[in-house]
């Protein structure tokens, strides 16, 4: 039952994330067991964990729907990560020292190829390091308040989903961001650790909401042809 359970949960969640489903469709069990080829409990399973990971929404009388982001619900997201993660940027710059600039710049090698190298499986890679350079400067701030109110906003739906719909200019614009931070921490200059995530951050909402925007526009013109 967990193998099914999983394999469920990891399929429509990559789906949820990649934006298969518009926002506000309802994820029918029966109809996602048959299409997956499995018993309606593990869809069930699977479905009540997308529930807690905030990508679906269950209401009485609705179902189980893809989770729907407003621009308010957006807006307040990036705002608190800049708030926070400056925060925790300008303390990991006083203590992470020649280690967590040497992680950081390993990490953001990664990124480089794999943005070069391209792929199908690209937003998923990025999504991964991603999260390990911003998990990085989190542990290193030395902060367990910091960590505990960040935990859940790094890998929010939203910022997921981002990963999924950026052009590869954002990609490299992003990449060179997470390159100005290690110098950053490597000079120990907590102040422009802080200015540069939450410039980072602050691209990043512009970006995000213009991707949504386009994509919106794109799915209208598409129902209205």
């Amino acid at each position: 039952m967990s193998g099914a359970s999983d394999k469920a949960y990891e399929l429509l969640k990559q789906r949820l994330v990649g934006g298969v489903y518009a926002p506000g469709a309802q994820l029918k069990e029966e109809h996602l067991a048959r299409e997956l080829a499995i018993s309606r409990t593990p869809v069930r399973v699977a479905l009540k964990r997308l529930v807690d990971d905030g990508l679906a929404t269950a209401d009485r009388g609705r179902g189980v729907r893809v989770a729907e982001w407003t621009e308010a619900d957006i807006g307040e997201t990036f705002e608190l990560r800049g708030l926070l993660e400056g925060h925790a940027a300008e303390l990991a710059a006083q203590r992470g020292g020649v280690a967590l600039a040497d992680r950081l710049d390993a990490l953001n090698d990664e990124m480089d190829r794999a943005i070069r190298k391209g792929g199908p499986a690209l937003p998923e890679r990025l999504q991964e390091i991603n999260s390990a350079f911003h998990r990085a400067v989190l542990e290193a701030s030395g902060s367990p308040r910091l960590r505990g109110m960040l935990a859940g906003l790094i890998d929010m739906p939203i910022v997921i989903r981002s990963h999924f719909i950026s052009t590869l200019q954002d990609k490299v614009q992003s990449l060179q961001h997470h390159r100005d931070l290690a110098a950053a921490v490597r000079a120990g200059d907590a102040e422009l650790a802080r200015q540069v995530m939450q410039l980072h951050l602050r691209v990043a909402a512009h970006r995000f909401k213009r991707q949504r925007s386009e994509l919106g526009a794109a799915r209208r013109s598409g129902d209205e042809a």
